[in-house]
């Protein structure tokens, strides 16, 4: 089973930063881009605003498994 998003860490406006990555892994938001373009974390997806990428999880029913749902660390 790929890894899954556990954990974020946000800036002073709410944007994540970092990620932790199962149960203990921390990488910056860049990391994780790069990790979901070379399909190393399945269930996410990566969209561009204003030519800054970031991570969203794939369209499911469950809310829990929403990034912005995960605890911040």
């Amino acid at each position: 089973m790929a890894p899954r998003i556990t954990g974020r860490r946000e800036n002073d406006s709410g944007g994540n930063t970092h990620y932790r990555i199962g149960p203990s892994k921390v990488v910056t938001r860049a990391e994780a881009v790069r990790m979901v373009e070379d399909d190393k974390l399945a269930g996410y997806h990566t969209v561009k605003i204003n030519d800054v990428k970031y991570l969203r999880d794939n369209p499911d029913k469950r809310e829990s498994d929403n990034i912005d749902n995960q605890p911040l660390i």
